[in-house]
């Protein structure tokens, strides 16, 4: 006995001391070639990052993103598979440790001795031990398994972190396009209560053949325009108001409010030269990293394929035909060392480490084009934070003299100097202007979230 365990530790250390025969290299972090910053300048301090509870003012949203990332179904989801990512991971980390286990008979029975007619013979055994299994991790097969593994649930993990900082976005932009259509509604009701006043006060000029009733025609036309529009923004919003509950996991219902479209109060004091490295926070490109590296260990794990598996057994156990007498007949003790591997397979296993290969080829393209799009996105967001800022200013003086000439042209027709054709033209284009500042003021402030997304939640 004393021998056969000492030959099952010789064997186990040898085994061990072949650790070094791991084969398939070390995963490293793809090199890529990074602008050294966006924009114009370079700031040196990128700590304090902005997040969306310092970014959004309004209580109303922030209470809609809480609720959001409390409730959201696929959020929960997500969760759920990170849980059950980490749950396979240990799984297949175990995989390297030695299984064991027991093994409990008993039996009895009668067999009648035809010789010498004897009579009947009773017997019985009983057996009881334990049993030993360890496949030996020479090739790192098991080590490359644990690591992509690992590599897998960080990836599910990130992915999860992409979800939450694109809910928060999504939850932001509804928010503010539902915003944008309440201040287009108030636009549309105040400007149909101006017209119904407008062809109030044509019709009694046309009952008193002041004015031709084309012109009462024309003022009705308006009165329409501004009536029908009404209906399309209030549909528009309860379509918003669903999509905000379907994000918030909840029934439809009315969304509270909180500042209009014009108080938004959002810091948009985004620093100048913006570094590059934030990207490395986007968590959609840290996941796609991490696939990468899980797909380079099952290339490790083809390659150990490849290689013979060395494997220890033992068994340890008591034996006897009765059971009074199972611990004191003796000890037994056995150890068996296996080693198992491919002769010849027509380069099968060969062609599995390049198919491995391969996918590392294919996975490292996504990732650079991964890359490359948060470039873009980052850009375009930089981008649309400049330019509707000098768009929206240009629309408010738009507004403003359209106000203006509105008032010269409703004087100039009252007293005779114009046709009331320049005064429909003059309202469409308040009421036109209005809108698309109103338009244009969500879409500056959804250029901020877009930024807060492209950077993966912040600055």
């Amino acid at each position: 006995m004393g021998k056969t365990i000492k030959n099952i530790y010789v064997i186990s250390i040898l085994a061990l001391l072949m650790g070094s025969c791991v084969v398939g290299g070390k995963y490293q972090q793809p090199t890529t070639s990074l602008p050294t910053e966006f924009g114009n300048g370079v700031i040196t301090d990128t700590t304090p990052l902005v997040k969306w509870f310092d970014l959004f003012e309004d209580t109303a949203l922030k209470s809609i993103i809480k609720i959001t990332l409390q409730n959201n179904k696929n959020l929960l989801l997500a969760g759920s598979r990170v849980e059950e990512a980490s749950i396979q991971t240990d799984i297949i980390r175990l995989n390297s440790f030695p299984v064991i286990g027991y093994d409990v008979q008993a039996g009895a029975g009668t067999a009648k001795t035809e010789a010498r007619k004897l009579g009947s013979l009773n017997t019985g055994l009983f057996k009881a031990g334990a049993f030993l299994s360890w496949e030996l991790d020479i090739w790192g097969k098991l080590k490359h398994s644990t690591e992509s593994a690992r590599a897998q649930f960080l990836a599910t993990s990130e992915n999860r972190t992409a979800l939450q900082v694109s809910l928060v976005a999504e939850a932001a932009s509804l928010y503010f396009l539902l915003r944008d259509l309440d201040n287009r509604l108030v636009i549309a009701k105040r400007t149909l209560v101006s017209r119904k006043e407008n062809t109030k006060i044509i019709n009694q000029r046309v009952e008193k053949g002041y004015t031709a009733d084309l012109d009462r025609l024309q003022a009705v036309q308006q009165e329409s325009i501004a009536a029908a529009f009404i209906p399309n923004i209030q549909r528009q919003i309860i379509q918003t108001e669903n999509a905000l509950n379907v994000l918030m996991g909840q029934n439809p219902g009315p969304i509270p409010r909180g500042a209009s479209i014009v108080e938004q109060a959002i810091s948009t004091a985004i620093p100048v030269g913006l570094p590059s490295q934030l990207l490395q926070r986007r968590p959609d490109l840290r996941a796609a990293e991490q696939l990468l590296r899980a797909q380079y260990e099952r290339m490790g794990i083809a390659e150990a394929s490849r290689y013979p598996s060395f494997s220890l057994t033992g068994l340890l156990g008591f034996a006897s035909p009765q059971l009074g007498s199972l611990l004191s007949n003796g000890f037994t003790a056995t150890g068996i060392a296996g080693l198992t591997g491919p002769i010849f397979q027509f380069g099968q296993n060969k062609k599995r480490v390049e198919v491995e290969k391969k996918r590392v080829i294919q996975i490292q393209y996504q990732y650079e084009q991964s890359l490359l799009q948060a470039l873009a996105d980052v850009n375009n967001s930089l981008t649309q934070n400049l330019t509707f800022t000098e768009e929206y200013n240009q629309r408010k003086l738009q507004v403003e003299a359209a106000r203006q000439a509105l008032l010269l042209s409703k004087a100039r027709y009252d007293y005779g100097y114009t046709s009331y054709l320049e005064v429909l033209v003059q309202e469409s284009s308040l009421f036109d202007a209005e809108l698309q500042e109103s338009i244009l003021l969500q879409q500056r402030l959804n250029a901020v979230v877009s930024l807060y997304r492209a950077l993966g939640g912040g600055w």
